[in-house]
């Protein structure tokens, strides 16, 4: 009898944890449903478009973000090749190598990547995305984001080309002097010429005045014409010693850093980077501007070139004696519209373009300074692999 009463107290005792078993697998279940309904509408409802493809990069999830951004209705991309979908033949293989990447196993985080609608319209896109593994640790599908930044880019456009214009502004008020006393100059041989009529050999000296200085005119005029264009991004490679050589030298003619005393220390020979010639010129004009408006009374100015301690890149440093910028202002400075400098002097665009344009270069700034001994700029770009 005893045994008998075990066997039934066991029994009650199971099937009371079998009742709170099934309890619990429901209940987590429940939460898993829940969890995946909330999961889904997240997606579903995002603003940016969200995709999931398989292993043969068909698409196999199309979200309203995706539609939004895309122009591309679900029914339209179900089974569809993600790559022949969105990416024209310009970006095709870059986009094909970035999905291998993805199927290799390999994660991404805001790559930024042109993509194309169903209009054909490109898009500006930052591309998140990470590979989905089975149990046995083998990739199955892929997750992947896509911001549309195409307004952000365009409104940055704006505010490169409005700094440009700014720049141009400084410039072309120093050139007006230089080019009057230019033309004045000329003016003078012009009439000696006249009145030496006779003389050969003065008006063969007359004759080469005035040519050296036309030949300044006609440099002056075709900066003034690079500094209006439009800026359209296109890379190539760049000996960042002869860049900075020539853009200094045009800032020296122009009267920019006519108080200034600039000396030069390059790394020879130089490491050539890929980079968009006008944006790493402005990048260098604003530098040595800022520096020049730290100094207005003069002062020194030293460039110089050198490997970055980990041999990746190439950098270049702007080191001025100036007045310095103090210590609860330099996280500041890179901030838009923020400007130290007095009023009609600056727009606080130049250095928040400066990092968003080297930033765009895979490169880097840093700042060092201390008020009353002057400011280290040093800007820092990949080494190209090839060039």
């Amino acid at each position: 009898m005893k045994q008998k009463e075990k066997v039934q107290k066991y029994e009650k005792k199971i099937k009371e944890i079998s009742k709170t078993l099934e309890e619990l697998v429901w209940e987590m279940i429940r939460d898993l449903r829940e969890s995946e309904q909330q999961y889904r509408s997240i997606v579903e409802f995002a603003a940016d478009a969200i995709v999931s493809i398989n292993v043969d990069k068909k698409v196999t999830s199309w979200n309203k973000g995706a539609v939004n951004v895309f122009g591309y209705s679900e029914a339209e991309v179900m089974g569809q090749d993600i790559d022949k979908l969105i990416a024209h033949e310009n970006v095709f293989h870059e986009a094909v190598e970035l999905s291998q990447k993805l199927l290799n196993g390999e994660s991404i985080r805001s790559f930024e990547a042109i993509r194309y609608g169903k209009d054909g319209t490109p898009k500006n896109v930052l591309i998140s995305a990470a590979p989905i593994f089975s149990h046995d640790n083998l990739v199955e599908a892929v997750s992947i984001m896509y911001k549309d930044i195409s307004d952000l880019k365009q409104t940055h456009n704006q505010l490169v080309q409005t700094e440009k214009q700014a720049t141009l502004g400084i410039i072309a008020g120093s050139i007006g002097h230089e080019l009057n006393n230019l033309v004045g100059g000329m003016l003078i041989h012009a009439r000696l010429i006249k009145e030496n009529y006779g003389k050969p050999d003065r008006i063969k000296e007359y004759n080469e005045y005035i040519l050296a200085n036309l030949e300044k005119v006609a440099v002056h005029g075709k900066n003034l014409l690079s500094l209006s264009r439009p800026t359209k991004p296109q890379l190539e490679p760049l000996d960042l010693n002869v860049l900075l050589q020539q853009t200094t030298e045009t800032l020296i003619l122009s009267g920019v850093l006519k108080y200034v005393t600039i000396k030069t220390n390059l790394h020879k020979p130089a490491q050539p980077v890929y980079g968009d010639r006008n944006l790493l010129e402005q990048v260098i004009r604003n530098l040595e501007i800022n520096a020049a408006h730290a100094m207005p009374t003069g002062g020194v100015l030293e460039l110089a070139t050198a490997l970055s301690k980990d041999k990746n890149n190439f950098e270049i440093e702007f080191r001025d004696n100036g007045s310095g910028i103090p210590k609860e202002l330099q996280t500041k400075i890179f901030e838009p519209f923020f400007t130290t400098k007095s009023a009609g002097k600056g727009t606080g665009l130049g250095l928040p373009i400066v990092k968003n344009i080297l930033e765009q270069h895979k490169g880097y700034i840093t700042l060092e300074s201390q008020v009353g001994t002057g400011t280290t700029f040093t800007i820092g770009l990949p080494i190209a692999k090839t060039a």
